[in-house]
């Protein structure tokens, strides 16, 4: 029975002995600060207000409470925009009436839009550009857009006299009336591009061969790299192309009703 008892406990101090060390398991290492930056570019262009022509009469004064008809057979106008003009006219002082037997006529005569030579706008750069945005001057320095031109024009007659007392007329083009440069912005985020093939090593060397193969030596576990991705331009301001800009062309017609409609003078 003693003997028995050796020979089990002789076995047991072999069998610790036969184990190797294993060195302890390794950490996933804490990833760095990453940062996400957000730029914007512009691109500008010559801007070119709105011209504006306007002569009135002194004979047959326009009053506040006169009676206008608006006649609008020599154009094709929308609803949105002659009811933009009543409130004009109304905003003046003046009845608008849909009897021709009115004080006064205002005649559209003409109303017209119209794609003009297109816009080319140029890239602004900053002082202290971005690398990208100075690859940017290289590759994309202009961007050319399409351009509407709008064009109004009115006379006020005087009904019993068959007299134009008020002529009027404006244009302007798309680019003109945002008045603003195109405005893009572009995102640079940075990344970790080889957390899979860290992580990969450090799993790999926790196993338990690993650990003991390496067991009273230093490792070196691979540092992160990190790497920047920048996002595709997107536009933030301004009109372009020919849909967005032609979706302007309600409000151009509205800013031309009102520049010439301010110019009437309507006394109290």
């Amino acid at each position: 029975m003693r003997c028995l008892l050796s020979i089990i406990a002789l076995a047991g101090l072999t069998g610790c002995i036969a184990t190797p060390p294993m060195a302890p398991k390794l950490d996933v290492p804490k990833k760095p600060l990453l940062t996400k930056s957000v730029y914007q570019i512009s691109y500008s262009t010559e801007l070119e207000s709105a011209r504006i022509k306007s002569v009135q009469l002194p004979a047959h004064p326009v009053k506040s409470g006169n009676t206008v008809y608006i006649d609008t057979s020599k154009v094709s106008m929308t609803d949105t925009l002659r009811k933009q003009i009543i409130q004009l006219l109304k905003d003046k002082g003046l009845t608008v009436v849909a009897q021709k037997s009115s004080d006064y006529h205002l005649v559209v005569q003409q109303l017209d839009l119209s794609f003009g030579k297109d816009k080319v706008y140029v890239l602004n750069k900053p002082e202290d550009p971005h690398p990208y945005i100075a690859q940017l001057a290289q590759t994309i320095p202009s961007k050319q857009c399409s351009n509407i031109i709008a064009s109004l024009s009115m006379r006020l007659t005087h009904k019993s006299s068959s007299d134009v007392i008020w002529f009027a007329k404006s244009s302007i083009n798309s680019a003109g009336y945002q008045g603003i440069p195109l405005q893009y912005t572009f995102t640079e985020t940075e990344k970790v591009a080889n957390e899979h093939a860290v992580i990969s090593y450090i799993v790999e060397q926790n196993q338990e061969e690993a650990r003991r193969a390496r067991y009273n030596q230093s490792v070196k576990i691979p540092p992160y790299q990190v790497e920047s991705q920048i996002s595709p331009l997107v536009k933030t301001a301004g009109a372009c192309n020919k849909t967005e800009v032609s979706a302007l062309t309600s409000d151009m017609m509205h800013y031309l009703s009102k520049g010439l409609i301010e110019k009437l003078n309507v006394l109290l």
